[in-house]
């Protein structure tokens, strides 16, 4: 088991230290990135609105993009078990 570290993050203007682990350190800070980055694009967008809107439209889209990255890996599993079903019945008619 990975030894827990703790991570000070920055995330949308506000400072956080988490307890992670030093292999997801980067993937962490990674995220904290991203999500400042599409908050930043929504802020150049809508500069009038609301910051606590603002994290709910980013929170929003980004479900969306979890949803339909979810919706294709379910189709490619679904693709795969086919393939492997026809693979299997080749095998078959070739012995």
């Amino acid at each position: 088991m990975s030894e827990q570290i703790a991570i000070d993050l920055r995330v949308i203007g506000h400072s956080f230290r988490l307890a992670s682990t030093a292999d997801q350190r980067e993937e962490l800070e990674r995220a904290a990135q991203l999500l400042n980055d599409k908050y930043d694009e929504f802020r150049r967008k809508a500069p009038r609105m609301e910051p606590s809107k603002l994290v709910i439209m980013v929170a929003l889209e980004l479900m969306q993009e979890v949803l339909s990255m979810n919706k294709s890996l379910q189709q490619y599993a679904h693709c795969e078990r086919l393939l492997q079903t026809i693979l299997e019945e080749v095998e078959e008619l070739t012995e």
